[in-house]
């Protein structure tokens, strides 16, 4: 690889953190046009995660959460998700539905979720695709509910382990006043990071 991704410099993390300052942007715009509601995100500081850490660091192997998964090809290969807790992915229903108690395995409710998880990582992907001068999109969403090692576990099965760290950012959104957690991840496989790192390089 050109670079670790745990030793990046000050400049290149900064470069990553105003892609993501962008997406946010575009998808706090996209977000409040699809639900007719005001939403706020905060995105706290970039982190740079060892795959086998993730669970950890979002409360558990064990911790069942709502899913959200999308493939990300063509000169960046690998896969973006969006993880959510069962009552942030309540209350997004909730909020946007009206529905007090809803039913998160509902059909309709899991489709509402994966929009949203679309709309940030579509954002998000278009950002860096624009920011790195690369050609890259996103699949259609995939929406799992399952334990968080067991989610971990099948992508890397899916990107044949081929991948060590992860940028992991905790993303907060508040809607109507309710204010809720969820992390966005990004996980790529070695080529794709060497060419993020290449174009980086060439900016700062």
């Amino acid at each position: 690889m050109i670079g670790r991704m745990d030793e990046l410099t000050e400049l290149q993390t900064s470069a990553l953190k105003e892609i993501v300052n962008i997406g946010v942007g575009n998808a706090v715009t996209a977000l409040s046009k699809m639900v007719g509601k005001q939403i706020s995100i905060e995105v706290p500081e970039l982190k740079i995660e060892k795959i086998e850490e993730v669970p950890e660091r979002a409360g558990g192997a064990d911790t069942v959460v709502s899913g959200v998964i999308m493939h990300v090809n063509g000169d960046i290969n690998g896969y973006i998700m969006m993880l959510l807790s069962r009552k942030t992915a309540e209350t997004i229903c909730t909020t946007i539905t009206g529905e007090e108690a809803p039913d998160i395995l509902d059909p309709m409710n899991q489709s509402l979720i994966e929009e949203v998880g679309h709309i940030l990582a579509g954002s998000y992907v278009s950002s860096l695709s624009e920011f790195l001068a690369l050609d890259f999109m996103i699949s259609p969403p995939m929406q799992t509910y399952d334990m968080l090692g067991a989610i971990m576990d099948q992508m890397l099965i899916e990107m044949s382990r081929n991948v060590e760290y992860t940028f992991l950012f905790d993303t907060f959104f508040t809607m109507q006043g309710n204010r809720m957690e969820g992390i966005l991840l990004t996980l790529f496989d070695p080529e794709s990071m060497d060419r993020i790192l290449l174009r980086i390089n060439e900016m700062v």
